[in-house]
């Protein structure tokens, strides 16, 4: 087993949040990074069934499976030291294969982060001039900014808070990627990131939309949308397509559907175009706003709201998660706009809240 470097060069989008848990945004974060990959990875493999809820492990929140650090290191002794020995022995264990992928106990990560370095045109700040926090009125949807709005939401406003300093510029991320597994995982997952996944934190409220640039100057990536799953010797899937997976839809309630039997990524696109970020966010946080906040006079109704949009409590285990909210504001850039929709998760629920 060996391991190749690649260097991919990125470029934000929307502003890029990889702070520590006391809020210090003062450089990218490679765990950060990490914990984004691995979780949009996941999500790729529960949604096509690679993966399914008997190999997800509550307690940490991750397809993972508790298993001795003895037990492992005795299996990979057992079975050789090259690659399809290795990945023999770890799935006669039933390892799930976002944890081959991304490690787990005694068993090191097939994709390392070896440095992350900022390039150029790039700061830790505010370069967007974003608020402070924006809020959205529950009565007539008006929204104001920084000192004109309440600390935090109440029974008149629903409260949005921006953290800065972000980062937003050029970065370089150079990668250790174990070369059995560039063209059937690794180059295809950047592919979905690049179109659909998020980066760092605060996806809530659109960060971590990054766009890749080249990686290793010239390498040919971008039509590599097959996942080759038989490097783990699963019997059942082999090559996937991720966009198999995904479903454009027309409506905020096709968006908040969960289809428990074909579960898919959801998009709702081009619901506002600006050549001001801030304007596009704005309007997708006040959409998402009034979505939510339909038939809460109906109790009924309250568990499933507060699943599907989160609450303002912080999710367990891993402050990159989502924030709780299955609905994120989906930000492209197209000839100078920001282009504007929203993404949807809700078909995860099954694992996290039992649908």
């Amino acid at each position: 087993m060996s391991k190749k470097e690649i260097n991919v060069i990125l470029e934000t989008i929307t502003p890029l949040w990889t702070g520590d848990a006391w809020q210090d945004n003062t450089k990218i974060r490679p765990s950060s990074l990490m914990g984004s990959l691995r979780f949009w990875f996941e999500i790729i493999c529960y949604f096509s069934g690679v993966c399914s809820e008997k190999d997800f492990n509550k307690s940490n929140g991750r397809f993972e499976k508790d298993i001795k650090n003895e037990e492992i290191r005795k299996e990979l002794l057992n079975y050789g030291t090259d690659f399809d020995a290795q990945i023999q022995a770890l799935r006669k264990l039933n390892v799930p294969i976002p944890a081959i992928v991304f490690g787990t106990t005694g068993w090191k990560s097939l994709i390392e982060i070896k440095e992350i370095k900022p390039l150029y045109d790039y700061c830790f700040g505010n370069r967007l001039n974003l608020p402070n926090r924006i809020c959205v009125s529950k009565v007539n949807e008006e929204v104001k900014e920084n000192s004109d709005c309440p600390k935090r939401s109440d029974n008149n406003w629903s409260v949005f808070y921006f953290p800065n300093p972000y980062f937003y510029g050029v970065f370089e991320v150079k990668f250790l990627v174990e070369e059995e597994i560039l063209d059937g995982i690794f180059y295809p997952l950047l592919n979905f990131m690049d179109e659909y996944g998020y980066w760092g934190g605060k996806w809530n409220i659109g960060y971590g939309r990054l766009k890749i640039m080249r990686i290793n100057g010239n390498v040919e990536w971008t039509g590599k949308q097959r996942f080759d799953f038989s490097l783990f010797k699963d019997e059942t899937n082999g090559v996937l397509d991720w966009s198999n997976y995904l479903k454009l839809v027309n409506s905020f309630a096709d968006l908040i559907k969960i289809d428990k039997n074909s579960k898919k990524l959801k998009v709702l696109s081009n619901q506002i175009q600006n050549q001001d970020l801030k304007e596009v966010i704005k309007e997708l946080i006040k959409i998402k706003a009034k979505e939510r906040a339909k038939d809460k006079s109906n109790e009924e109704n309250t568990e499933k709201r507060h699943k599907i949009f989160g609450t303002t409590e912080k999710p367990p285990y891993n402050e990159d998660l989502p924030q709780g909210s299955k609905i994120l504001p989906f930000i492209k850039k197209e000839n100078g706009n920001y282009v504007g929709g929203f993404l949807s998760i809700v078909d995860l629920l099954e694992l996290y809240e039992g649908g």
